[in-house]
C-alpha cells in the first residue's frame, strides 16, 4: 500500500507550469543545430556561430582538449576540433554544457548535484561506448542522451524542492529505486517532468525519448516508438543499469538492479562480451572527473 499523499503537494500541471522559470537555453544552441543539420553547411559556418558566445566556445576546446577525447597534441581553434572530432561531437558538447548550465547549481545533502552529474556522465560515456559496440550511426547522440536522461530530477529539484526531496528520502529509507517511490508516494515521475522540459526547450527527439522511456523496459509499453529510437532507449536504459551497477555518481538512490537478458539480446550483446564491454566503460569513466569539471565550469 503507498504512503498517504501529503497536503500542499503541486499536481503535476502545476510544475510543468514552473519549468517556465528556469533559464532557457541559448540561441546559439539552436543555431549551431541547425547549422550542423545543413548538408551544405561548412567550419567556416559552425565557427561564426560558436564565435558569439565565446565562453561557450572556450569550454567546447577545453573539452575537445580532454583526456575523453586524447587529439594528438590538442587543439586550439575549433577548425581543428571539428577537424578531429566531427560537428556531431562539437554540436553535442554545446548543447550538453548549455544544458547543465541552465539547470544549475543548486545542491542538497540528499541531492548532491556533483554526484549527480558524475552519476550522468558515467551514464553518458557509456551510452557512446555501447552505441560504438552495436555500430549505431552517430555515437555522440546517444552521449548527449545519456547525460541528460535523468534532468527531470534535477528540473524537480528546482522547481518543487521539497516534494523532491521528500521522494529521495523515502527511496534511502525504503532501499528503494528512485522510479519506486515515486510510484508508492504517487509524486510526479521524473522521466515525465524530463520529458516536459526537453519538448519546452525544443532538444532533438532522440533526447526527448530516451529521457521519457529510460526506465521503461518493454518497448510495447514506449507508446510504439520507431526501431531507431527503441534502440536509442535500449542503450540509455543498459548503460543506466550498468553504472548503478559500478555504483559511479549518485542520482538520488542507491538501488542496483540486475542486467535484463531481453535487453541484451535486442542490442544483439553476448553473455560473454559483457566483461569486456563493462572494461571498455570503465576505462572510459575513469576521464569523468576532468571532463565533469570543464562541462560544470
Amino acid at each position: 500500500m503507498g504512503a498517504a499523499p501529503k497536503q500542499g503537494r503541486l499536481l503535476v500541471h502545476e510544475i510543468v507550469d514552473r519549468l517556465d522559470e528556469l533559464p532557457t537555453l541559448p540561441s546559439v544552441v539552436y543555431e549551431l543545430n541547425r547549422v550542423i543539420n545543413d548538408p551544405m553547411s561548412s567550419t567556416g559556418d559552425v565557427e561564426k556561430i560558436m564565435a558569439n558566445d565565446a565562453s561557450l566556445t572556450t569550454k567546447v576546446l577545453k573539452l575537445a582538449n580532454s583526456a575523453y577525447y586524447a587529439i594528438p597534441g590538442g587543439v586550439t581553434s575549433l577548425q581543428r576540433a571539428i577537424a578531429y572530432i566531427g560537428y556531431d561531437t562539437i554540436n553535442q558538447l554545446a548543447l550538453s554544457a548549455s544544458i547543465i548550465k541552465s539547470l544549475g547549481p543548486k545542491s542538497h545533502e540528499l541531492f548532491e548535484l556533483p554526484g549527480f552529474w558524475k552519476h550522468a556522465l558515467g551514464v553518458a560515456m557509456a551510452s557512446e561506448v555501447i552505441a560504438k559496440e552495436v555500430k549505431y550511426k552517430t555515437p555522440s547522440d546517444l552521449f548527449t542522451c545519456g547525460l541528460v536522461h535523468d534532468m527531470g530530477k534535477v528540473a524537480l529539484f528546482n522547481v518543487a524542492e521539497d516534494q523532491f526531496l521528500e521522494v529521495v528520502q523515502f527511496a534511502r529509507e525504503h532501499k528503494q529505486s528512485l522510479v519506486e517511490a515515486e510510484a508508492e508516494l504517487d509524486a510526479p515521475r521524473h522521466t515525465h517532468i524530463g520529458f516536459e522540459l526537453a519538448t519546452k526547450w525544443r532538444l532533438p527527439y532522440q533526447i526527448q525519448v530516451s529521457i521519457a522511456n529510460h526506465h521503461q523496459r518493454d518497448p510495447a509499453g514506449r507508446g510504439g516508438l520507431s526501431q531507431e529510437a527503441n534502440l536509442i532507449v535500449d542503450i540509455v536504459f543498459l548503460s543506466n543499469l550498468l553504472i548503478h551497477a559500478l555504483q559511479f555518481g549518485q542520482s538520488g538512490h542507491q538501488k542496483v538492479l540486475g542486467l535484463p537478458k531481453d535487453v541484451l539480446d535486442r542490442l544483439m550483446i553476448p553473455q560473454d562480451a559483457l566483461k569486456d564491454l563493462i572494461a571498455k566503460i570503465k576505462e572510459k569513466i575513469q576521464n569523468a572527473d576532468g571532463f565533469l569539471k570543464i562541462i560544470g565550469e
